[in-house]
């Protein structure tokens, strides 16, 4: 079984209310083995609604609403599921009393409007709702989708996860038999590029169970596997294989389930290292990122933040090796260095080196980054971080220290 979801409301589609019960939802039916393939997110509009949900019938085996289910006029999903199944809609009066007893028990009236939310398609499973005042309910897709199932949940996010969890999940369980389970596994790579990690897991990104897919954020890699199985045991052994693919592929430049930062952290700690560090940059991004932990912040002896160079008075690359050789002088164990060399335009030069008390070595990296972005400090935190992770690690292909003058811009 395959499920769509189709959040309903004008405000979310205004940007007033963020759609955080689509994604709740994509987490819970997983729990069940049901992958969510498409989320939709429509307007107030009866015709528009009926569309949608007739289109997702035919498409996929369950859809599950969110929202639309309260006493205003423009509550319209129980109207839409009505139409777009062929069920009519059906007064229960006992919906309508557990809705006055609600109202009664907050010592306030009831009004008028209240009592269309005691009306559900005819035949549908009602699911009663003690956390408010909109009963939810499963129905038949109808005629032209036989056999497809429809939920309708309250878009208020804790009546629908309460619901969710203790009625709409063992009613799919129980009696569709849906049992099985979607697992899923994240596998962190640092130090190449979002294509270049493509390209070494394009052909096992093409199956349909296990699901393999890719996503980029700070700088790092997320390869997601997600596998559905008769049980987690049997989801995991789908996913093994990929995993132990995956290590060969990627080597040194996989990180297993932490990122750049929690390894440099958890290894700085391990190993007593006592770092010093030189930035020109004053938002301090390498900096910022190694003290949001304890074992960072330990590990960090000596810093040194201050703005960027004159571009006119300064061999940027020697200068970077020279601060790095300072490891020893400064009673520390490495010392990691990165200058920002200014340029035209928002597209800088960032020159990194690291050098250590007990070898003549200097590891020296110069990459190109558009200060323009948001996330360019995330981008130049994680460079840096993982010049420190190889060193640390002391393993990894010899190019990732390569010197490079001339830097490429990105593309």
């Amino acid at each position: 079984m395959e499920a769509e979801i189709v959040a309903i409301g004008t405000e979310l589609l205004l940007g007033v209310t963020v759609d955080t019960n689509s994604a709740y939802l994509a987490q819970q039916l997983g729990t069940i083995g049901v992958p969510v393939r498409r989320v939709t997110l429509v307007r107030d509009d009866l015709a528009e609604i009926v569309t949608t949900l007739q289109d997702a019938l035919g498409r996929v085996d369950l859809v599950i609403c969110s929202g639309g289910l309260g006493p205003t006029g423009d509550d319209l999903t129980r109207e839409a599921i009505a139409q777009a199944t062929g069920r009519p809609l059906e007064f229960h009066q006992t919906l309508l009393d557990d809705i006055a007893a609600r109202f009664a028990a907050f010592k306030r009236t009831m009004s008028d409007s209240n009592r269309q939310q005691a009306y559900v398609p005819q035949g549908a499973h009602i699911i009663r709702n003690p956390r408010g005042t909109a009963p939810a309910f499963v129905a038949e897709g109808g005629a032209a989708a036989e056999g497809r199932l429809i939920a309708a949940l309250p878009g208020v996010p804790q009546e629908l996860s309460y619901l969710t969890e203790n009625a709409l999940l063992p009613y799919l369980r129980d009696e569709h038999g849906l049992n099985e389970v979607l697992v899923v596994r994240e596998l962190r790579v640092s130090g190449l590029t979002e294509a270049d990690a493509g390209e070494r897991i394009a052909d096992i990104m093409l199956g349909e169970n296990p699901v393999v897919g890719i996503t980029a954020k700070r700088g790092q890699h997320t390869i997601r596997i997600a596998a559905k199985g008769e049980g987690r045991e049997a989801a995991e052994a789908l996913i093994e294989p990929l995993v132990e693919l995956i290590r060969q592929r990627f080597g040194a430049y996989l990180l297993g389930e932490e990122t750049v930062e929690q390894r440099v952290a958890r290894l700085l700690a391990e190993r007593g290292v006592k770092l010093a560090l030189v930035e020109t940059d004053l938002n301090a991004p390498v900096y910022r990122t190694l003290t949001e932990t304890s074992a960072g912040k330990q590990a960090l002896v000596h810093a040194t933040i201050q703005p960027a160079l004159a571009p006119e008075n300064h061999d940027y690359p020697t200068l970077a090796r020279s601060l790095a050789a300072e490891a020893a002088a400064l009673k520390s164990d490495a010392r990691l260095v990165l200058l920002i060399e200014p340029g035209e335009g928002s597209f800088k030069t960032v020159h990194l080196a690291l050098g250590t008390a007990d070898s003549p070595q200097i590891r020296y990296l110069a990459r190109g980054f558009d200060w323009g972005l948001p996330q360019a400090s995330d981008f130049v935190a994680t460079a840096a971080l993982e010049l420190l992770r190889r060193w640390l690690e002391a393993s990894g292909p010899d190019a990732a220290f390569e010197e490079s003058e001339q830097p490429n811009r990105p593309a």
